[in-house]
Formats: structure tokens, sequence, C-alpha cells
């Protein structure tokens, strides 16, 4: 009732739901130590141009993964071979392609997978088949 004794609908306002959403993305951060699985990577691949002359090809790259819905960033600031993958590496990205000369004449990826701890050159089409594969995968 109001101060007039008249019935009044009250009204309650929750977040329950939001804040059992951030406890879990809270819980799954701590869970995987920030490195997310693939399919929930918020950057899924990060793409390394050695040098400028890489960047379309690695833009090519990009476009493809975008139609498969899948993010990834391309790395063109004029910085070292080495710098760019320590970025990648350090945001904990789940795949680094890596681009030279040799790649974009073979229409390859240099691919560093940081599950599998090691580096190896795929086709585009295998690569693509690999991250199809990938974001078919649902596992913790």
């Amino acid at each position: 009732t109001d101060s007039d004794n008249e019935k009044k609908q009250p009204v309650m306002l929750h977040r329950a739901i939001l804040g059992s959403f951030e406890r879990f993305i809270g819980i799954l951060t701590e869970h995987c130590a920030g490195e997310f699985p693939f399919f929930i990577a918020p950057t899924a691949v990060g793409i390394v141009p050695i040098g400028e002359a890489h960047i379309a090809y690695a833009k090519e790259i990009q476009k493809e993964l975008l139609e498969l819905n899948i993010d990834s960033e391309v790395y063109e600031k004029n910085e070292s071979l080495s710098k760019k993958i320590r970025i990648a590496e350090k945001q904990k990205l789940p795949m680094i392609l890596v681009l030279g000369d040799d790649e974009v004449a073979k229409r390859s990826v240099a691919l560093r997978d940081r599950r599998a701890k090691e580096q190896k050159n795929l086709s585009l089409d295998e690569f693509i088949k690999l991250v199809k594969e990938k974001m078919s995968e649902v596992h913790f």
C-alpha cells in the first residue's frame, strides 16, 4: 500500500541472469587461464605477414576466415617478425599464421598451433579444412 493506503503494484529489479553469466565467464577464464579453446576464443587466428608484400595475402585469408565466422587479426604494423609473433603469443591465440614469400607463392600457411606447440606448413585449403574441424570440436 502507498501513503494513501491504496494498493500498488510493487516493482523489483533483479540482475541474477547477468550476474550468473558474469560468474560463468570468470570461472571459464580462470579454468582456461586465458587460453580459450579455438571454438570460443574471441580472436581465434593471428595472421603475421613477414613484410608489406605479404599483407594482401594475409587480408585474403582473413576474409576467408570471416566468411566462416572466425575472428582473426592481421598484424601489419611495421615491427620485427619476432615482436609480432610475441604479441600474438601474449594474447594466447589458438593459432598463429606466419606468411612469407614461400607461403604467398605456394598459397600456403606456416601454422603455429598453441596446443600442439609446433609449426607446420599447410596449403590454404588444408588450413581451412583444419579450421572447420576445430570449430566442430567442443571439449573441456
